[in-house]
């Protein structure tokens, strides 16, 4: 086994405590989530973080469009500019659609 060395490394007491019980629940401990990060960059050649978030494709942009777009009948003239009233009563009409 290859000899261990001690590392320290400054963190805030509030992220250490909370990680404490994560780890725990994963049967591991401090050495053992400082292991997984240098193999992590050893591997990788870069630091562990979050994956980017995928691209929607275009059929989940449209349904997201439609689930928080209100259809305004403009009728030739404006609201009276009262956007909560506008949101309030579009909404009003996708409630009682489900009714």
């Amino acid at each position: 086994m290859a000899e261990s060395v001690l590392v320290s490394a400054r963190v805030p007491q509030a992220k250490k405590d909370a990680s404490k019980g994560v780890l725990a629940s994963l049967g591991a401990n401090t050495s053992d989530l400082i292991n997984s990060a240098f193999d992590y960059l050893l591997e990788r050649r870069e630091l562990p973080t979050t994956a980017p978030a995928s691209r929607p494709s275009r059929e989940e942009l449209d349904a997201f469009l439609a689930a928080s777009t209100l259809d305004v009948d403009w009728r030739g003239e404006a609201p009276d500019g009262d956007y909560r009233s506008l949101v309030r009563d579009g909404k009003r009409g996708r409630y009682e659609s489900l009714a």
